[in-house]
């Protein structure tokens, strides 16, 4: 029996709970399912979490800890040993026996030679239809993280646009999905930045698992589907909240800062804490990835979505 780890970063967000008992209830009850969860609420505790024997909880009060570094850093200061680390946000719903699949999938990897196998990918999609039942979009495949040429975003953030395309390269994957990480427990020894508001978590996750020597990998199937955001729709249908619309003052200042450092990590190629590791450069991972952070531009560019 082994145990696994998930990291839950949450803000005010009713499916919180769900998550929790989705991830027990369809697991394969042959491991032990550990919860390390940092609850930010808005004005008023109003979310169910399952009191779990296996639950470590910490809870704020916004804007008191505001933001995914900070919450996904208190969260990952929540392991405590475990064999195992998933990453997913807490709006996901999981495939059955997700946990042992997992786990073999890993050990596959490392068959293959693969000596720290992290496995990522956006999640697939799971909705509420307008009869607030939930529906799972089967038909959704497995897909690559690649980027996409916006040239402007690129130059002045550092930050290259992220898309979902159909895999190219095998099972290797260039880039990072916060919405699902799954790998060894010692992950968590990486840490989070805690600097880091919302946008370019991803490119900063995944220059740190590489040069920290993590293999950036595909998964065969989807094992979590993800709630979306409906763009289209002025009500989400899981009254969602969002940082940026109930502290808009806080997370101007917040996301400026949290820019500034991704900046300053890619461009001094920082190793240390919350920065890059020294198993690989950040120039291996650049070739690796397809990107140029001197001159900031994308050198393999993806022109359209899937």
């Amino acid at each position: 029996m082994a145990s696994i780890f998930i990291q839950l970063a949450s803000y005010h967000d009713f499916e919180l709970g769900k998550t929790m008992y989705d991830a027990i209830y369809k697991s394969s009850k042959f491991h032990d399912i550990h919860f390390g969860v940092h609850n930010c609420y808005y004005k008023e505790k109003e979310m169910y979490i399952p009191q779990y024997p296996n639950l470590r909880l910490v809870e704020s009060l916004a804007p008191e800890n505001l933001g995914v570094g900070i919450s996904r850093s208190i969260a990952n200061s929540l392991y405590d040993g475990q064999d195992y680390y998933l990453q997913v946000d807490a709006h996901t719903r999981f495939e059955y026996n997700w946990d042992e699949s997992l786990i073999k999938l890993i050990e596959e990897y490392k068959e293959y030679g693969f000596d720290k196998p992290l496995i990522t990918m956006y999640p697939g999609i799971w909705k509420y239809n307008n009869n607030l039942k939930e529906v799972v979009e089967y038909s959704v495949e497995v897909t690559s993280t690649a980027f996409i040429d916006k040239p402007e975003q690129f130059d002045e953030t550092m930050i290259p646009n992220q898309t979902a395309v159909s895999p190219q390269d095998w099972i290797l994957q260039k880039a990072v999905a916060g919405g699902f990480i799954f790998t060894t427990g010692d992950y968590a020894e990486l840490g989070v930045n805690e600097k880091i508001m919302f946008m370019g978590e991803e490119i900063l996750m995944a220059a740190r698992a590489y040069t920290h020597g993590y293999n950036l990998l595909i998964p065969d199937k989807h094992y979590v589907y993800h709630l979306y955001y409906e763009n289209e729709s002025a009500f989400q249908k899981n009254m969602r909240r969002h940082t940026w619309k109930d502290f808009p003052e806080e997370w101007g200042k917040l996301e400026a800062v949290s820019k500034a450092e991704v900046v300053d990590i890619l461009t001094n190629k920082r190793v240390g804490p919350g920065a890059l590791g020294n198993v690989h450069t950040l120039d291996e991972y650049a070739e690796y990835a397809g990107l140029d952070f001197v001159n900031r531009k994308l050198l393999d560019v993806e022109e359209t979505d899937v």
